[in-house]
């Protein structure tokens, strides 16, 4: 028989080993930590079924490495999979390479993030200015520029865009809501504050996912799990986190696995600023204006935010050395 008491001690905290691994990467990404997943043990097929569950709406790419003694097993490990939301997967099967030795003690290890791990950007998709119709906000800080801070591999291809605190924050493109962070009031040059941006995090059909960071606090526009629509209500800006001013950061990743473990991986982005089907990149030190022609270009009109929020505030300069927004 199975020692599966020592295993299932082992196991969790090897998945507790997984959970923390990934959530450290970058500010914006502390709610990966608490999202509902994790990989479990069960026992039945003459050993034990390695199982993810995924509780939450996000598609979930998860990378799992395993190792043990007198193990066998019907995968190839380490292994990459995608776990739809609200779903659970079996992901492979371990038992003992030999009875008669006794046991198989095995442990496992584990990263995971937002979006499919197969994901593939369609490089058709425009993405609408995140701003209302007729607003014109500076990009202080974009690819193709002078990058002070969008220096590492999940913030190469972001944009910063200058707003004064309680500006409408608006979907760039249709998807479903799968983090929404607004808890936090705090911000600044300082490092301390790494961790406490505020986001809204929305995943898209091809598996990419767009985020929005550094909004301020507030009750959330959306839920989780709602499908948005481009013009759509997000949030309001703000300057939570690692900042230097009041800014939106917005990023486009996928998540890869790189060295052992999912990473993002930004994604370049085309936007369009009017109907006329023309698209281009944004580009550091210039103004764009969102013309779209018609009121209706806003889904939902956005309500007036907490008199607390409002205010120009400074113009961000981009992100402070060091920080991933």
């Amino acid at each position: 028989m199975y020692n599966s008491l020592k295993m299932c001690r082992v196991l969790r905290l090897s998945a507790l080993f997984g959970a923390l691994a990934i959530g450290g990467l970058a500010p914006a990404m502390a709610s990966i930590t608490d999202y509902p997943f994790r990989l479990l043990a069960r026992t039945g097929d003459g050993g034990h079924v390695l199982v993810a569950q995924n509780d939450g709406p996000a598609p979930i790419a998860v990378h799992v490495s395993l190792a043990g003694e007198n193990c066998a097993s019907d995968r190839v490990w380490p292994l990459t999979a995608t776990v739809a939301p609200h779903a659970e997967i079996p992901l492979g099967r371990v038992y003992a390479a030999d009875n008669a030795a006794g046991d198989c003690n095995f442990r496992f290890r584990y990263s995971h993030h937002f979006g499919r791990s197969d994901a593939l950007h369609d490089s058709s998709a425009g993405y609408r200015l995140p701003f209302q119709e007729g607003h014109a906000y500076t990009v202080t800080q974009a690819y193709g520029g002078r990058l002070a801070t969008h220096n590492k591999p999940e913030n190469l291809y972001a944009v910063d865009f200058a707003m004064p605190r309680g500006t409408p924050v608006l979907a760039a493109r249709t998807g479903v809501v799968i983090d929404a962070t607004l808890s936090h009031d705090e911000g600044g040059y300082d490092i301390r504050y790494r961790s406490r941006a505020n986001v809204i995090a929305v995943v898209h059909d091809d598996g990419t996912v767009a985020e929005y960071a550094h909004l301020s606090r507030g009750e959330p526009q959306v839920k989780l799990g709602q499908r948005v629509e481009a013009g759509d209500l997000l949030g309001y800006s703000g300057n939570t986190g690692y900042s230097s001013g009041p800014h939106l950061h917005f990023v486009l990743y996928r998540p890869a696995v790189v060295n052992g473990k999912v990473s993002r991986l930004s994604v370049p982005v085309m936007f369009y600023a009017d109907d006329s089907g023309a698209r281009f990149s944004a580009v550091q030190g210039s103004t764009v204006t969102a013309n779209y022609g018609s009121p209706s270009a806003v889904a939902r009109q956005p309500q007036t935010p907490d008199a607390s929020l409002t205010g120009m505030g400074s113009t961000s300069l981009g992100d402070p050395p060091g920080a991933a927004p």
